[in-house]
């Protein structure tokens, strides 16, 4: 489905972290020391360059949209929000190579939800929906 208003900008970062995914698989699958440092770097990064906002405009949308989703799947969404926090810049009792294959097996999941179930209720929206109204986030604090 092609993305308007609000979500067009999120639906384009999902690819972004969808190639800061397949770069930790592949270090944790190279299992080097270095390798892995610096993903885990990389991810952290990642979060403070992208995702962190990310998240907030998302859960923001959730909140104007609430009424058009499931519970099941907004608790789903800020569990996965939560989790992927804490495995870029948390604190993680995950060995590196383990952090990085959950960083990346979870983001996979989790952008394919979004973009297949989350996004199409949330686009129904008219606030959302609507691309006249270039950022509706700001209009609804």
């Amino acid at each position: 489905m092609a993305r308007a208003g609000a979500l067009l900008p999120l639906s384009r970062e999902h690819h972004t972290s969808l190639v800061m995914a397949r770069a930790a698989r592949r270090a944790a699958d190279d299992s080097s020391s270095a390798a892995c440092l610096t993903a885990l770097a990389d991810m952290e990064a990642h979060w403070h360059t992208l995702m962190a906002a990310h998240f907030e405009r998302e859960e923001q949308l959730i909140r104007i949209a609430t009424e058009r989703l499931s519970p099941e799947s907004v608790a789903r969404i800020l569990a996965e929000h939560t989790e992927l926090r804490m495995l870029t810049c948390g604190p993680c009792l995950l060995e590196p190579v383990a952090r990085l294959r959950r960083f990346a097996d979870l983001v996979v999941a989790h952008v394919r939800y979004e973009e297949r179930v989350i996004f199409p209720q949330l686009q129904s929206h008219p606030s959302i929906a609507s691309a006249d109204t270039p950022n509706p986030i700001n209009s609804k604090r």
